[in-house]
């Protein structure tokens, strides 16, 4: 199997936003790297909030996938939204499994004022979760 396979069932937890269908997609050893955290989040569950902080930090009604790359098991998917008045470009970096399950999840975004914006926000939506 291929990423370009994999793909959907991303997309369809995505459009979800509900934090139990991640549990559908990541590995137990799911690796998530924030882009405003600098240690990598190691483990299903902590990969899992974090994905779904992400999700609550971004304007979901103006975010939408641009252009997707898939090379083995590896995908790439360019986002573009806005959070409050802020342009934000970016990238999510996903590594599959032969099974379909995401092993590695990185999020890279420009510009600066975008990575600032995306930290105010997901520490608003983490402190939910104390």
């Amino acid at each position: 199997m291929t990423a370009k396979k994999f793909i959907s069932s991303w997309h369809k937890v995505f459009n979800s936003q509900n934090i139990d269908n991640l549990d559908d997609v990541l590995a137990d050893e799911a690796v998530f790297t924030s882009p405003v955290v600098f240690k990598p989040m190691e483990g299903k569950e902590i990969s899992k909030l974090y994905l779904y902080s992400a999700g609550q930090s971004f304007n979901m009604e103006k975010f939408s996938y641009v252009r997707e790359v898939h090379d083995g098991l590896h995908s790439i998917l360019e986002f573009e939204t806005y959070i409050d008045d802020v342009s934000v470009n970016g990238v999510d970096m996903i590594e599959w499994n032969e099974e379909g399950k995401i092993i590695d999840f990185k999020v890279m975004i420009r510009p600066l004022k975008a990575v600032h914006k995306v930290q105010e926000k997901m520490v608003d939506s983490l402190n939910k979760f104390k």
